[in-house]
């Protein structure tokens, strides 16, 4: 199989990142414009804001936590020349799971379907350990 497709997925993490930076920012010129925020509130992030900015804020911080472990597995099996058809289906799984995510977070951010979708996320990541370490052993 080929080793690179494993770095579409990867790819795809990167655009819903840099998409919710661009949301963020959108979301914070909006309110700053509006007057729901002031330019001091950028210094430490201790005012209170709306709650489109503080959902808008913790969804882009989400992609560095969970998401951390995908780049890292993907690296491990791209870096060992490992990558199967399993590899890659199940960084496809991870992927939507954190589109879901973000997704619901960003809609109707109802938490129990939001939570569903964040264990999806954790329980293939974790399967997904769990098959390199075999290979690798």
């Amino acid at each position: 199989m080929e080793k690179n497709l494993i770095l579409y997925p990867a790819f795809m993490m990167v655009s819903l990142t840099l998409f919710l930076y661009l949301k963020n920012y959108l979301d914070n010129l909006k309110a700053t414009k509006k007057r729901e925020i002031s330019f001091s509130h950028f210094k430490a992030y201790s005012e209170s804001v709306p709650e489109y900015i503080e959902v808008s804020r913790q969804t882009l911080k989400n992609q560095f936590e969970l998401p951390i472990l995908f780049y890292f597995l993907v690296s491990i099996v791209f870096a060992l020349d490992n990558v199967s058809w399993l590899d890659v289906m199940l960084s496809w799984m991870f992927v939507l799971s954190r589109f879901v995510h973000c997704y619901i977070r960003l809609t109707t951010n109802y938490v129990p379907y939001r939570a569903i979708a964040f264990e999806v996320g954790v329980f293939t990541a974790a399967a997904w350990m769990i098959k390199i370490l075999f290979n690798i052993v």
